[in-house]
């Protein structure tokens, strides 16, 4: 449906003209630019107008109306620039033939405005699908359709709180990745599944994965659209306090492709079903483009042997008659590994050292990352009891070996723990590619047909140490074996073969989405109807250690088979590497590859129609929506036979089996896993003017709306949502809402069973800090999670140049899916044990070590989150260019869990000081725990960022100031004089962002239409601030990144 203007130029009387930047080509005014007016006179709006686009604009000053216009935030054309700007006015634009445009009195013959696919007008922004409705002898009339709401309306009320990135916004900073992109926005919280984590090994998301945690509240509780219908969610899962998650990936979506990005800070499962209690976030897409674009970036973290390489191109075309159009746009992505050993604070597992601690945690034990599981064999016999090799230079050997190493009874000491960073990557290699097309075709004036492809696929390579065994998986070398140096079956209770290498992991990604819709009018209403199918695919594998055909090799009494289990590590570096390395024929024999297989599927169809004048009330029309939608959701998770629980542990010398641990080295079993559900959902919302034109009262505005959603799984549930707009006057307005939200259980909590999980945790019975697994199993009776959000903010518009924002938010959440730690499982079985008890949760053997703990998930106590938001904006006009300002700040000031009693029992005990719950006489943090979470790790309590932008003819620059407060880290602590329980305090982190950008004027070359930037993020090389994280900093918070250095070049045609 595009209808294209067709005038005739008629005479003009006018005394002033008008003529600025007379440089413009026919086919750069239909190219869409980022449009930034704010509400102002339209005599200053059409001069503004005219020197962001550098497109002549003639009239006459002195016979403008005395009118303000509606502000504009958004990628347009001049002409649908013009067309808002002049909306319900007097006035009207005409062409002439030198693609002058001419402002003047409306003539009798009625406006047809341009068609626009999207607009953006007021505080919101819309989706795609802006359309017109004409009548007969009547202008055309323009609806949008702003994000958090299904009213296409004329004008926006500026109830709802969005935040929206142009393209121009993070193309210039140099942005080519999802990840990035969203760390631009101070309410993003932590980012759980990123390239540094490797806590969960091939239990976790890895690969080219980032997640969305709007408010910092979880991965799972942020909606995500793109061209405001949902995307699949991500294959991989993450543990984000202990409990399985998902997420869409942002790395999946092309960031070079996106028209802009625009996030609602406030809860909307009312009006788009669940997951949206923190917010909503929606891609956008470049759509309805003429000519196209190249760009190619290189970028380098200085320092560091990694560069980044992204191409990237676009184009559009109109044909059939300028009844079709198609969007193309396609980029590709190179990013080099990090490793760890290039950055200072994650060169080394042991960080007692580290510059800047203070000198109560200089020689924390808490600090000492490294690892009991070496290449010095801990081992156990009927003889010797537990031992351990060691070099023959320490004291203590009670038997020599030779080849300067020898036997030492007791653990393993200190001295010869494994420094794993140093075979780590800290980031992984990245490759990655993008491609879109998006076409519409107009069937007639009142319909159109619609659709979109997208492809996604990526691989990343990192490397990680190879695992040592768990304790389910200790075996025995038999007497006679080859290399037993001794005269008696041994028992392996620690050992890591780092002589076989590293893990080399490899992650494939792709992902695919097809959509096809039709959208248009019927009489009065608007109507939209889309089938889509989207599927995401991901394949983790990796070199690991067969635990069978190692013991083969262990216990071969050939020397040519024969693996030396006894040979110890370097002598000279006896905490990195193994200089006394096995022959490679009898490594390659026992080594294998082993799969994770994971995939989902998302399958929508959906109807809504909307009218904004259902009917009339005194202070304006009333809008309507109403729509339904069936999706189907899946997911699948398979594992190769060894990791799955087909193949169980077995010592190849007793016959033992334990059914706990799986066949590959360091790995416990997790059974492969499968889930999917049916939801229907039909909602209705309205849009009520209460108030209009009275003294203090330009409009009151309210939103109500109510979702039903009905789970093939879970059940039914309904949830409302009321907003208003106060529109005091031109300068301030009040907006408030509350809403009740929703988030039904994610399929890997409802169809996990016998989850078997390793993590290291710290135990005062038995004196060790190990490896503990931990058996978790999901429930098909787990309750829905329910929210009820508030939110109050102002808008203060003193000038038509600035803006100023303050937003209020609460939210409450009831029956939050989680688990209890087995750390703090742990810990209470100390207390219960100091008093004679137990915990019929932590299994132990005859010697008190920890063989398991078994954990459910649950739905757990309430959750209690506030914040403000805070947001400045100012643009100044000078002699000497255009300066934009900006201010964004998100504050925290409440996380709070409710305590359950075992919790409780175990902060009490450490309050208190209790030494049945000290390790190393120091307390123990307990990941996912509960109370006052405020400012523990990943929850800062202030993210905030300033912008300043200057353009001025072809010269650009900006400069971006970002900043993270102080974090509490739980897991280092001391007690102080007073007996009081204190936290190492992360610092808080500030980086600075600078580029600068020149466009060629028209060259009558290749120069011509061409873009240079040169930019630095982080210029001044900000290291993040330390932390006892594996990696020496929060990495979820911050970034290891360092100084980034770029350099872009675009060409348009």
């Amino acid at each position: 449906m595009r209808i294209r203007p067709s005038f005739k130029l008629s005479t003009l009387a006018c005394s002033m003209l008008l003529i600025m930047h007379t440089n413009q080509s026919l086919a750069a005014q239909e190219t869409p630019l980022n449009i930034d007016i704010p509400a102002q006179n339209i005599n200053s709006a059409l001069l503004e107008l005219a020197e962001e686009s550098e497109t002549q604009i003639l009239f006459s000053s002195l016979s403008m109306p005395d009118i303000t216009t509606r502000k504009i935030s958004a990628t347009l054309t001049v002409e649908e620039a013009l067309f808002i700007l002049l909306e319900n006015t007097t006035l009207e634009y005409v062409k002439d033939s030198a693609n002058t445009f001419v402002i003047r009195e409306k003539s009798n013959q009625s406006k047809v405005k341009p068609q626009t696919k999207t607009s953006a007008v007021t505080s919101a922004t819309p989706q795609n699908g802006t359309q017109t409705k004409k009548t007969d002898g009547e202008a055309s009339v323009e609806r949008i359709q702003v994000v958090g709401s299904n009213i296409r309306v004329n004008q926006d009320s500026g109830a709802l709180p969005v935040t929206t990135f142009n393209a121009e916004d993070f193309e210039d900073l140099g942005i080519e990745s999802g990840a990035d992109l969203l760390a631009e926005l101070p309410q993003q919280g932590d980012v759980s599944f990123n390239s540094s984590r490797v806590v969960g090994g091939v239990n976790d998301a890895r690969g080219d994965v980032s997640s969305i945690n709007l408010r910092g509240i979880g991965s799972g509780y942020s909606l995500t659209l793109l061209n405001g219908r949902r995307l699949v969610l991500h294959p991989g899962t993450q543990a984000e306090d202990l409990v399985p998650v998902s997420t869409v990936n942002s790395n999946a979506l092309p960031v070079r492709g996106l028209k802009r990005v625009e996030v609602l800070r406030d809860g909307a499962a009312a009006i788009y079903g669940t997951d949206a209690i923190a917010g909503v976030i929606n891609y956008v897409l470049k759509d309805e483009n003429t000519g196209g674009d190249l760009q190619i970036q290189y970028g380098k973290n200085d320092g560091t042997n990694r560069d980044t390489l992204s191409l990237s191109g676009s184009g559009g075309w109109f044909f059939n008659e300028d009844k079709t159009h198609l969007t193309l746009s396609g980029s590709l992505y190179k990013k080099d590994m990090l490793m760890a050993s290039e950055r200072p604070y994650s060169a080394s597992s042991d960080k007692r050292n580290y510059p800047g601690l203070g000198e109560e945690f200089a020689s924390s034990t808490s600090l000492d990352g490294r690892t009991t599981s070496t290449p010095w064999a801990e081992l156990s016999s009927d003889s010797l009891g537990t031992f351990h090799i060691q070099p023959d230079t320490l004291s203590g050997c009670v038997a020599d070996l030779g080849n300067g190493i020898c036997a030492d009874q007791g653990s393993l000491g200190r001295e010869l723990r494994y420094d794993s960073n140093s075979e780590r990557s800290l980031s992984s290699e990245v490759s990655r590619i993008n491609l879109y097309a998006l076409m519409t075709h107009e069937l007639s004036d009142d319909i159109e047909l619609y659709g979109e492809a997208l492809y996604y696929q990526a691989e990343a390579d990192r490397l990680r140490e190879q695992s040592g065994n768990l304790t389910a998986q200790r075996f025995t070398v038999s007497s006679d074996a080859f290399y037993n140096p001794f005269d008696e079956d041994i028992t392996v209770r620690r050992y890591r073969p780092i002589d076989t290498g590293p893990r080399k992991i490899n992650v494939e990604d792709y992902s695919y989405r097809f959509l096809t819709g039709l959208r248009g009018y019927y009489q009065d209403w608007d109507w939209d109807s889309a089938l889509l199918y989207s599927k995401a695919h991901t394949l983790d594998s990796a070199n690991r250690v067969n635990t069978t055909l190692f013991q083969q090799a262990v216990n071969s009494t050939d020397q040519s088979t024969a693996y030396d289990i006894f040979n110890g590590g370097s002598l000279t570096t006896p905490n990195i590497g193994d200089a006394t390395g096995n022959p490679l024929d009898v490594i390659d024999n026992f080594m294998f590859n082993i799969e994770r297989e994971s995939e989902t599927e998302l399958a929508l169809y959906d109807f809504k129609i909307s009218r904004p004048d259902l009917f009339t009330l005194p202070a304006g029309d009333v809008g309507m929506a109403v729509g339904v939608e069936y999706r189907y959701e899946s997911f699948s998770d398979a594992r190769s036979d060894a990791l799955n629980g087909t193949n169980s542990f077995i010592n190849i010398v007793t016959g033992e089996e334990s059914p706990l641990a799986s066949t590959v080295l360091g790995s416990s079993p997790t059974p492969d896993s499968s889930g999917s559900r049916n939801v229907f959902s039909a909602y209705l919302e309205l849009a009520v003017p209460l108030l209009a034109d009275l003294p203090g009262v330009k409009s009151l505005n309210m939103q109500l709306a109510s979702r039903y959603e009905s789970f093939s799984d879970v059940g039914d549930i309904a949830k409302p949502k009321v907003s208003l707009a106060w529109q005091v006057n031109d300068m301030v307005q009040f907006r408030a809402a509350y809403a009740e939200g929703f988030k039904a259980p994610g399929l890997p909590q409802t169809t996990a069973v016998d989850v078997s999980r390793s993590n290291t945790r710290s135990d005062p019975i038995s004196g060790t800090r190990q490896g503990t697994l931990e058996i978790r199993n999901g429930s098909s009776d787990l309750k829905p999670e329910t929210s009820k959000n508030t939110f109050a903010g102002i808008v203060f518009t003193p000038t038509e140049n600035i803006t100023l924002t303050a937003d209020w938010w609460h939210i409450k959440q009831k029956d939050v899916v989680g688990i209890l730690s087995s750390q703090t499982q742990i810990l209470y079985d100390a207390i219960l044990r100091a008093d004679g008890g137990s915990n019929q949760n932590v299994i132990r053997n005859d010697n008190n070590e920890i063989l398991y703990v078994t954990n459910d998930y649950t739905n757990l106590l309430p959750r209690e989150i506030k914040g403000v938001d805070y947001s400045i904006s100012y643009k100044l006009e000078t002699d000497i260019g255009k300066f934009t300002f900006s201010a964004n700040a998100a504050h925290l000031t409440k996380f709070e869990q409710g305590l359950d009693s075992i919790t409780q029992s175990v902060a009490d005990a450490q309050a208190a000081g209790d030494p049945s719950v000290l390790y190393n006489d120091a307390a123990v943090g307990i990941p996912g725990a509960a109370g006052d979470l405020l400012a523990q790790n990943g929850r800062p309590e202030w993210r905030s960022n300033l912008g300043i932008k200057w353009k001025n003819g072809s010269w650009g620059a900006g400069v971006k100031y970002k900043y993270t407060s102080e974090l509490e880290n739980i897991f280092l602590s001391y007690f102080d004089e007073n007996d009081d329980l204190i936290y190492h305090q992360i610092d808080s982190w500030a980086t600075v962002d600078a580029y600068a950008t020149y466009s060629f004027a028209k060259q009558n070359n290749w120069l011509d239409k061409t873009k240079v930037t040169l930019g630095a993020r982080n210029i001044g090389d900000e290291e993040p601030p330390f932390s006892s994280n594996t990696f020496g900093y929060e990495n979820s918070v911050h970034s290891s990144s360092g100084r980034y250095l770029y350099m872009t070049l675009n060409k348009k045609f």
